[in-house]
């Protein structure tokens, strides 16, 4: 991991891009959804729908932040894996995706993965991800993608987090883990559900043991979340990324 970088904020993007605006829940970690209490506050609809917005050409881009681009709206999501990387060249961005319909993430990229040179981009900078709030969506999760043959970017995005997760019995063979980078943080908003440290800090053991790129977003203390990374505890003052400046 020599070239990892201490990434300087809790937001670890520069930019956001929302070709669709609005989102169903799907989950537990729905219950709470900040995109949805921003679209409510602002008087705005929250079925997906369409924008006209183009990918960011540069910077550390999230793609749909106040979205689920492999959602099961009518846009196919292959369409905008094909308008990124087919414009690849002509951008210096790296591409994070991060969805909780996995098994539609992954056929989106195994329907792009069937072009060797199209392959050869998406493992250039762009980074899959999916969420997980506890043990059950992790182990849910996990399965419909863990024997993607292609050897994507994977990430994964524990936030909230709203229970311990064990990553090591998931992983088949206990050898090689699929993730390139781990995020971890407790909920955030006056609603929050709790988030004990110690789940936290179980993460960040497990990465650093199989030595994988970690990122504590937040935290919770006092019953606070915090984002502030010199209030945490010496130990969890770890913001790495995978991708060199």
């Amino acid at each position: 991991m020599d070239k990892l970088i201490q990434w300087p904020s809790a937001k670890y993007w520069d930019k956001a891009w929302n070709p669709i605006i609005g989102c169903k829940p799907c989950s537990p970690a729905c219950e709470h959804c900040y995109a949805a209490a921003w679209a409510k506050r602002f008087g705005q609809s929250f079925e997906p729908h369409e924008t006209k917005q183009r990918p960011p050409r540069k910077g550390v881009v999230f793609c749909g932040n106040i979205t689920d681009l492999f959602g099961e709206w009518e846009c196919s999501p292959e369409r905008f894996l094909v308008d990124t990387v087919r414009k690849q060249n002509e951008t210096v961005a790296t591409f994070l995706w991060l969805t909780k319909r996995v098994s539609r993430m992954c056929d989106a990229v195994c329907a792009m993965s069937l072009c060797a040179d199209w392959r050869v981009r998406l493992n250039a900078n762009h980074y899959f991800g999916f969420t997980a709030e506890n043990q059950e969506w992790f182990e849910k999760r996990i399965e419909k993608c863990i024997d993607h043959p292609y050897g994507i970017n994977m990430w994964l995005s524990l936030e909230p987090l709203l229970g311990p997760i064990e990553l090591y019995p998931i992983i088949r063979d206990g050898s090689t883990w699929p993730f390139k980078w781990v995020v971890v943080g407790c909920e955030s908003g006056p609603k929050r559900r709790p988030c004990k440290i110690e789940w936290v800090e179980s993460i960040v053991e497990q990465c650093m043991a199989a030595n994988v790129p970690v990122f504590v977003k937040q935290i919770s203390i006092g019953g606070r979340c915090v984002t502030d990374i010199n209030r945490f505890p010496a130990h969890l003052r770890i913001r790495q990324v995978p991708w060199a400046k």
